[in-house]
């Protein structure tokens, strides 16, 4: 079963610049991609947040579209405490808790009811449908984002052995494998699949 890894902005920012100090992603850019619902604007209590599988799936042009939620003949009712430890086990830095999990359900108003020893008891297949509208169902690798610019200028001197000039890069970014996408007057690319792309062309593989 897919379990969402949903994250605030500033810790999906910090986890990306960590991994690759050169990206060119920004809280701009994540809020732009949010505000045009490029990638699903989910309300988790008191912040913004983001399923870091759809971020980076989007980012390496996947199109993910809303779905709509049929309950099945059977509700799958559980304890906020078993779903906050079953997100746990998949994902240790995920942001559900016990009690913050009870305030979404109810502010959303989905389907629980308190028994009489205080249990908290959830449509569990309805809270993931809020969580996941858009229905990602695997993990995701973050990629390289870079300034389209600075990308076919430096190219060359990236990689030095290559056989590449600067109009076999700007061709290999035509091509519809390699995702992009305009932030202000410039535009992104996906690093990673670019040098796919480039590799092609010039028959290495």
């Amino acid at each position: 079963m897919y379990i969402p890894r949903l994250r605030k902005i500033d810790a999906v920012l910090k986890d990306v610049k960590q991994a690759d100090p050169d990206t060119v992603v920004s809280r701009f850019f994540i809020t732009k991609l949010l505000r045009e619902g490029k990638i699903t604007p989910l309300k988790y209590v008191d912040a913004w947040v983001v399923n870091i599988d759809e971020l980076y799936g989007y980012l390496n042009g996947k199109v993910f579209h809303d779905k709509s939620y049929t309950p099945p003949p059977k509700r799958n009712i559980q304890k906020s405490g078993d779903i906050w430890r079953m997100f746990k086990a998949e994902d240790p830095d995920t942001i559900i808790r016990k009690l913050n999990l009870r305030l979404f359900i109810k502010e959303q108003g989905g389907r629980y009811f308190v028994s009489s020893l205080g249990h908290w008891l959830i449509d569990s297949d309805e809270l993931m449908y809020r969580l996941n509208p858009r229905g990602i169902d695997c993990r995701a690798n973050m990629p390289h984002l870079r300034w389209h610019d600075e990308t076919v200028r430096g190219f060359k001197k990236a990689h030095p052995y290559l056989p590449v000039t600067m109009n076999i890069v700007e061709n290999a970014l035509k091509s519809d494998n390699v995702f992009k996408i305009k932030n202000g007057h410039r535009w992104i690319i996906n690093y990673d699949q670019l040098e796919m792309e480039v590799y092609k062309q010039i028959g290495r593989i």
